[in-house]
């Protein structure tokens, strides 16, 4: 009896310590786990949005509607006014998201988090990009009055549920802050941002490297700059009148300046996070489609797009519908930002895609004493400038950033100097290009707007309810030397800024009757847009067969081609196992294989096989490049495919191929049964196929698991660790107006305590759509869960 009692007092002890443990741990920036769960401090003390009807004290004449999955109708009578509203609607949904891109974007995410983000921050802070903005503003106040006044009304809006609302993001609380208010040049910094995630590829000391140690042939073969076969994404049969060549007479590109030399630890390093970069070929991208109506059953025009870009909650995109007499836009706007970025209005749609261009160059500098570096044979001091970056909770942290004539200062841990230039650190008008876009109504004014486009360079597809389509790849390109390939420059030779070509590159009503792009190469000429050779086109192939194959499609065939896995990359690995004999135990392997379609649904056992057959096959090029061709990059999973199919031609010294494909299946065998025992046999895809989407601020607990998908890095409905498609949206030429079906990854609410925080996911995961309401008289909107009236 004694020892039970003792048993029973150790047992609370222990309970009572580990309870004080848990509520007085802080997790990273937001305080004790105690603090943050107190009803008078914590959470718990957050309001919830109420719903019903509202009515609200304004200059602006608005009403807003917003229906049961939260997308916002906004009817006024002025452009401005529904920009006042939109402003409004992303502040209610996603301030604390607006805001912690704006402080990215302007180097001051330290001062409103804490140290773990001071990374981010000696990354942004050198680009001035809250100079910038202020002054890209003052130009549009002085010429684009229109313009300046749309972002005015905007920022009125967001400032209006500021001034006029509790704060009701449980993030301020656990961080102890207030949302800061809202100035209009802020809705300027997201070009940037997007910028970096969409174009800050530095992949030039591989590139160089490959250059440098192989033959021409090698290079040709494993890394070709114009790749024999793709699906460019302008017609190959227009000539070069109708691609609209480019001319070179425009404004000179400026310079940027930083040093990135310290590492930061931390238990929460947000910054780390954040600044998780990719190489130039890998998965960020997206797909867009477009068929005319002489393949489509209806015979209108039918429109898709999926962008696939990292995947938080929330996540990039929110939906809205504005109307205000003769302009109407519906589709996917950015919050803080008051543009739809793919939608449409009542005579076009668009859709995007990134460009994936090449626009960072990269020079090798001789540096003596840390200090100097050589420059048209003279030893010239670094240029050297002082940022202060304020650290929440702590001193004021000095970052000393040194430039070059070419560009900030990149110290590698070879302890080899290079300058860097990233011509979308420049100012862009993207913002206002993408305004004039909503307000086309026509392939004229659409194709017009986007030639003031520069950064991030996107691909736009377009259809118009005269069931025209057509296609334009946006943005500046820098006009580089002829004899530039993505190579290292000499930062020792005179540096001439480079100008951006005045490239428009497009296509107009094709004969085929479909255009799409998939981040592939625009087309094939000596215009260097990036190493798009050295990357797989699986996914293009895929999209362009099947747009090919068909001439009666509808929008239910669209939404399920656009959830489409079949991985075609199958059949290169067909062709491999008919050229070489497979040892008897990796026959299950090939027989596995020998009558699968490649569709990588999450159901079955092949797709699992064969995804390791695919990342094995990866391994065993990394191994070919560094031991063979003697390189850090290794050749497109394609290219090195190609060369063990290729009964003609083996690399001087390459050994034998047969040893190779026995080290595949080895090494995917071995992964099997590492991974999942004997019973390999018996495991699906979807136990590989599985991700987490993650909370903006990568807090455990407010992601969300997603299990039993399909696809991969080569399907059209891509799943990479990282990447996925963000939003899927169809828009379907219809009764002379245009009809959105659209599905959101995740919810239009950034709120974890708001019911559309992630309510649409499900929904997303299994590819079902939901109807747009595109309405012009309000009465006829149905669903709507809130009313918000300005008056």
């Amino acid at each position: 009896m004694k020892r039970n009692k003792t048993i029973r007092i150790v047992f609370f002890v222990l309970l009572s310590a580990a309870w004080i443990f848990i509520t007085t741990f802080k997790l990273g920036p937001f305080g004790s786990l105690g603090k943050l769960t107190t009803y008078k401090t914590g959470l718990l003390s957050v309001p919830l949005q109420s719903d019903g009807t509202q009515k609200i004290h304004s200059d602006q004449k608005l009403d807003i509607y917003v229906d049961n999955v939260g997308i916002p109708h906004i009817y006024s009578a002025t452009k401005s006014a529904a920009a006042y509203g939109l402003g409004y609607m992303h502040a209610k949904d996603r301030y604390f998201q607006m805001e912690m891109v704006s402080r990215i974007v302007q180097g001051r995410l330290s001062e409103f988090l804490w140290s773990g983000a001071l990374k981010s921050d000696k990354f942004w802070k050198p680009y001035e990009f809250e100079k910038k903005s202020e002054e890209i503003l003052q130009t549009y106040k002085k010429e684009n009055p229109e313009f300046y006044a749309y972002l005015q009304s905007y920022s009125d809006g967001v400032n209006a549920y500021l001034e006029n609302n509790e704060n009701t993001d449980p993030f301020y609380k656990a961080l102890g802050a207030t949302p800061r208010k809202w100035k209009t040049e802020y809705s300027l910094l997201f070009t940037w941002y997007m910028s970096y995630t969409l174009t800050y590829f530095d992949h030039h000391i591989d590139q160089q490297e490959i250059f440098e140690k192989l033959p021409g042939k090698e290079i040709t073969y494993f890394y070709p700059l114009k790749p024999a076969g793709i699906n460019t994404i302008l017609p190959s049969n227009l000539v070069p009148s109708s691609v609209n060549a480019p001319h070179l007479e425009v404004h000179s590109s400026g310079t940027a300046s930083s040093e990135i030399t310290q590492k930061e630890s931390s238990l929460f390093d947000l910054g780390a996070k954040l600044m998780t970069n990719n190489k130039f070929y890998q998965g960020v991208g997206s797909n867009n489609w477009v068929v005319n109506n002489t393949k489509t059953k209806s015979k209108n025009n039918i429109l898709a797009n999926d962008p696939h870009l990292y995947l938080t909650l929330p996540e990039a995109f929110y939906e809205a519908h504005m109307v205000t007499g003769a302009f109407k836009t519906y589709g996917f706007t950015i919050p803080g930002v008051p543009v739809v970025v793919s939608g449409h209005n009542d005579k076009i749609s668009w859709g995007i895609t990134n460009g994936e261009w090449d626009l960072v160059d990269r020079y090798k500098l001789q540096v003596k004493n840390d200090s100097l570096y050589l420059y048209e044979g003279k030893w010239i001091p670094f240029k050297v400038k002082n940022y202060t970056i304020k650290v929440k909770g702590k001193p004021d942290y000095i970052e000393k950033y040194r430039s070059t004539v070419q560009g900030k200062v990149i110290k590698e841990e070879n302890g080899q100097y290079y300058a860097q230039h990233w011509y979308a650190a420049e100012k862009s008008n993207s913002v206002k290009a993408m305004y004039e876009v909503m307000k086309s109504q026509n392939w004229d004014g659409f194709s017009t707007a986007l030639k003031g486009y520069s950064y991030p360079p996107q691909n736009f597809a377009y259809s118009d309810v005269e069931n025209n389509i057509g296609i334009v790849c946006a943005g500046e390109l820098p006009a580089r030397s002829a004899d530039y390939v993505g190579q290292v420059l000499d930062g020792t030779k005179k540096y001439i800024p480079t100008k951006p070509l005045n490239a428009f590159w497009s296509a107009f009503n094709p004969d085929k009757g479909f255009l799409f792009s998939a981040n592939q190469q625009p087309i094939q000429n000596n215009v260097y847009f990036g190493a798009h050779g050295s990357k797989d086109d699986y996914r293009a192939k895929r999209i362009y067969s099947v747009l090919e194959g068909k001439k009666d499609w509808s929008v239910p065939e669209i939404q399920k081609m656009q959830s489409d896995v079949v991985d075609i990359s199958l059949d290169d690995f067909k062709t491999l196992t008919n050229n070489y004999p497979v040892k008897e135990k990796y026959s299950s392997i090939v027989k596995e294989l020998k009558n699968w379609d490649g569709d990588m649904s999450g159901d079955g056992n092949q797709g699992l096989v064969f995804e390791m057959l695919r990342k094995a096959t990866i391994e065993e090029a990394k191994q070919f490049a560094k031991t063979k061709l003697q390189v850090k990059q290794e050749p497109s999973l394609q290219n090195f495919l190609k060369y063990l199919n290729d009964k003609k031609y083996t690399v001087p010294g390459g050994g034998n191929k047969q040893k190779i494909v026995d080290a595949i299946f080895e090494r995917t065998l071995d992964t099997l049964t590492q991974s999942y025992g004997d019973q390999w046999k018996k495991v699906t895809y979807k136990n590989m196929s599985k991700f987490s989407i993650n909370n903006i601020l990568f807090v455990p607990g407010l992601g969300e698991k997603i299990d039993n998908v399909g696809g991969n890095i080569n399907t059209i409905n891509i799943n990479t660790d990282k990447f996925h498609p963000v939003f899927r949206a169809v828009y379907e030429v219809k009764d002379g107006n245009i009809q959105a079906h659209t599905i959101l990854a995740g919810g239009q609410s950034g709120l974890i305590n708001s019911i559309h925080y992630k309510d649409q996911i499900e929904s997303w995961r299994k590819g079902k759509y939901k109807k747009s309401q595109f309405v012009t008289n309000p009465a006829k909107l149905e669903k709507i869960i809130n009313t918000i009236k300005f008056n």
